[in-house]
């Protein structure tokens, strides 16, 4: 069954992904950048016959969710999937089923410090442009090719979606508890995980502070630098935007024009007070 990592883009998913693989993947919890693989993004062509991608077309790949994930699940085996498709259907037909999934690890970040990310991650060319991103309906992620195709939604529609799954099959948590409580807040997405996976041994704490210490923010950033990391997207002019971009500097109060900041306080008031922002 599926355990899937889900979050709005720009939401920490990548830095939790490196944690886990390193926890899970791994002898003794050192980070390195080639286990990425074992926790792939979904949708992807790799999960997808080569007859249907040939046909794909860019907005179709809904078509093949069920199918692609019947797939995964004849393995019997537990599989860790990335997403940042919203939980919903396109035309009936729903992302996944819940038989299909064992768990949902789920990360919320402040909107405010997600719309600093995205509007350097898919080079918009002002903030005005990254909030209408967010609050677009319409809005979805594409990869380099028709299978990497995510249906987004809005930023709040995106969040309470995967929210309406039943907390005893999902834990949340929030990308600044990630970087503010690290170790406990890494402890609890292991207890979790290790539950739903049945793993009744004790957490290897040892493991967990090398899970983390080699994921820390200027690591990945180094490693990046150094052309490990294979998941950069580029802008028009086909060069390469960096991905791990600010990490712990980008504090919205500091970083957005204030107009920017009064319309998404306003915008977003109700979120940000249900989610205690």
């Amino acid at each position: 069954m599926i355990i899937w990592l889900a979050s709005y883009p720009k939401s920490g998913n990548t830095w939790l992904r490196s944690v886990l693989v390193s926890y899970y993947f791994t002898e003794d919890g050192n980070f390195n950048f080639e286990d990425l693989s074992r926790i792939p993004d979904y949708p992807n062509k790799n999960f997808i016959d080569a007859a249907d991608f040939k046909n794909l077309k860019d907005g179709e790949v809904y078509k093949y969710w069920e199918k692609s994930q019947k797939i995964i699940l004849q393995n019997k085996k537990a599989k860790f999937l990335k997403t940042h498709n919203i939980l919903g259907s396109i035309n009936g037909i729903p992302f996944t089923k819940p038989d299909y999934t064992l768990g949902v690890i789920h990360i919320i970040r402040d909107p405010r410090n997600v719309i600093t990310s995205i509007k350097n991650h898919f080079d918009f060319e002002s903030y005005e442009k990254a909030f209408q991103y967010m609050v677009s309906k319409d809005a979805f992620l594409k990869g380099e090719d028709s299978a990497r195709f995510s249906f987004l939604g809005t930023w709040s529609s995106h969040y309470k979606s995967w929210m309406s799954i039943n907390p005893q099959r999902r834990i949340t948590i929030k990308y600044e508890d990630m970087e503010n409580n690290t170790y406990d807040t890494f402890k609890r997405v292991i207890s979790y995980t290790n539950k739903i996976l049945g793993i009744q041994k004790d957490i290897n704490n040892n493991k967990l502070l090398k899970a983390i210490s080699s994921t820390s923010f200027e690591k990945l950033s180094l490693g990046e630098k150094e052309g490990k990391f294979k998941e950069n997207v580029f802008n028009n002019n086909n060069e390469k935007i960096k991905f791990f971009n600010m990490g712990p500097i980008n504090k919205w109060k500091n970083i957005l024009p204030k107009d920017i900041a009064h319309k998404m306080n306003n915008y977003y008031k109700d979120d940000l007070s249900k989610l205690n922002y």
